[in-house]
């Protein structure tokens, strides 16, 4: 395309933004500044586009900009846009995104090729990311957005992002060391094998302003950062830095920052070459050098288990993190689980989630005591511990609920066990279970669950199983009369529950107007597919009267799994 078709192009373009902005998108189609027929119809297309991506505030406005900025070999200008299109745009595309990384690469690559006052947009959008691409062609562009405060970074010295160009290389990061002193908060992408002393260079240099640090290691491969890599990275003075994300990146088990964080997430999927697997006195010594933490996470499902050293926590002097709130661990050793959850106290955490892949049973046979023994040192305090036990889950609440979630292969020795052990220990009654199982529940099992919570005084279960109409009750051994296995039991919901079981409660109903532990306000909840009828009238069922409020169902559940004669009584 020569000069005058490039302008003649560009005139047209910035006429139709202007029309679209005033709410004339039909004139655009009118203007007299036309290219060839062939581009118009593109431009045409980019337009209609646009007014839809107006709309709908998508992303496909921005990438089809580009596209048409490259093929027509123009600089479109999109100074005529709104600012809560282009603010919308940004926060669409820009949300940080490793997965798909190279997808907003290329993204921003196209907006490097559109002029825009960059300084504008990163103050009208406070939470922008500005994700730094090598292949801009605009360096004053570049300059802009490396000025803001929050930069994410994609640290790469691969030759097919730079085309080979070293030229253009050194003034990239020329610039991003120039503004590197700026940054408050910072992301960096690490994904070649000469990025380590590139990844001290900016750390050292953002120091004295740094306070959120991210660093993600895509696919390391053996060797890539070097045994030197890691521990004085963080070496460089960073005294504001307070938050710290490590991803498949060495933890610099020995930096003096670790004394200043209030937040340290670590995740470790795919270790690095040249690197040990991390034991756990290693990570009790990374806690023990964090006083002020207020939250720690740690997930590691590393192809080798997190080796097990040091002695057994009664052995081991405790690690207290006071102003700890939220403790995350998610690992597939079971016993360093438990070593490391024994092995620390908090007693003013708030949010307590566990999660272990490895069968518990391991846990029991060797750290049991040891394990039960953290979960009550915090529960005083914490509103909700979360235990998540091949794939059965077990929340308890400081609200007085107990929330557990069970399937047909569930641990049901180790939550039991668990169950017993910390109601037993705990000063408030569990006055609430949810108890959700699934159609193949080994339903004695949760019967014995069920036996080691006596205190609970409402309960709500969940699930499709004929079974459940033995979980309220079994038969004595004296007297073959079903009696509750909850004997505090006074508010009882049940969903998804096959109709027969109203005929149970009926019967269960008689027999507890038999027991000492009767109260004539107890509430009966079916969450049946029929409608219920509160009554206050005297009632004869199974032979035992009674006189109190009930639920009557009436006749209009269809199917034929209800028993009609049940009404009749």
């Amino acid at each position: 395309m020569d000069t005058r078709a490039t302008a003649e192009t560009n005139q047209y373009i910035d006429q139709a933004m202007a029309c679209l902005i005033n709410g004339a998108h039909n004139r655009a189609k009118q203007c007299s500044a036309s290219p060839a027929p062939d581009e118009r119809e593109w431009i045409l297309q980019d337009l209609d586009l646009l007014k839809l991506s107006y709309q709908t505030l998508g992303q496909r406005i921005h990438r089809h900009i580009a596209d048409t900025a490259r093929r027509l070999n123009i600089r479109v200008p999109i100074h005529h846009l709104p600012n809560e299109l282009v603010t919308r745009i940004f926060a669409l595309t820009l949300i940080p995104n490793l997965e798909n990384s190279r997808h907003y690469m290329n993204c921003l690559t196209g907006l490097g090729l559109v002029s825009k006052d960059w300084n504008g947009i990163i103050r009208e959008t406070p939470s922008f990311w500005a994700q730094i691409s090598s292949a801009y062609s605009d360096t004053e562009n570049r300059a802009a957005v490396l000025r803001s405060k929050e930069c994410r970074l994609w640290v790469c010295y691969d030759d097919d992002d730079f085309h080979g160009r070293d030229e253009e290389k050194g003034v990239f990061l020329d610039l991003a060391s120039r503004e590197a002193y700026r940054w408050q908060s910072a992301e960096f992408g690490l994904d070649s094998n000469h990025t380590v002393s590139l990844l001290r260079r900016f750390v050292s240099l953002s120091a004295p302003s740094l306070e959120t640090l991210k660093i993600d290691c895509i696919e390391p491969e053996e060797e890539e950062l070097g045994i030197e890599g890691s521990i004085d990275i963080f070496s460089g003075g960073a005294d504001r830095l307070r938050h710290v994300d490590l991803c498949n990146f060495p933890i610099p088990w020995n930096s003096r920052l670790l004394s200043r964080l209030e937040t340290l997430k670590i995740s470790i999927s795919d270790w690095p070459g040249g690197y040990s697997t991390p034991s756990t006195r290693e990570i009790t010594d990374i806690l023990r050098r964090c006083p002020e933490l207020h939250a720690f996470e740690l997930a590691y499902h590393g192809e080798e288990d997190i080796h097990v050293i040091g002695g057994t926590p009664s052995e081991m002097e405790a690690v207290c993190l006071p102003y700890l709130i939220s403790f995350t661990l998610d690992l597939d050793n079971a016993e360093a689980f438990s070593r490391i959850i024994s092995s620390v106290r908090i007693p003013a955490c708030k949010e307590f989630d566990l999660q272990c892949d490895d069968p518990m049973h391991n846990i029991l046979s060797n750290e049991a005591g040891h394990l039960t023994a953290a979960l009550l040192s915090v529960i005083q305090s914490v509103p909700e511990i979360t235990v998540t036990l091949e794939r059965s889950t077990l929340v308890l609440y400081s609200s007085l609920v107990i929330d557990i979630h069970l399937c047909h292969n569930s641990p049901w020795e180790d939550l039991a066990w668990l169950i017993e052990h910390t109601t037993k220990s705990i000063s408030w009654p569990p006055i609430h279970a949810i108890v959700t199982c699934d159609d193949s529940l080994p339903f004695l099992h949760v019967v014995d669950l069920l036996h080691k919570m006596p205190l609970i005084t409402s309960l709500t279960l969940e699930g499709n199983s004929d079974q459940y109409i033995t979980l309220l009750s079994y038969p004595t051994l004296n007297n073959g009369i079903y009696e509750w296995v909850l004997p505090n039991l006074r508010r009882l919901s049940l969903r998804y529950c096959p109709g027969n079981t109203l005929q149970l409660l009926i019967d269960l109903a008689g027999n507890r107007q038999q027991g000492a532990n009767m109260n004539r306000g107890d509430d009966v909840q079916l969450g049946l597919p029929i409608k219920l009828e509160k009554v206050h009238a005297e009632k004869s069922w199974a032979g035992v009267a009674w006189t109190g409020p009930f639920y009557t169902a009436l006749q209009e559940l269809k199917g034929d799994d209800w028993d009609h004669n049940i009404i009749d009584q």
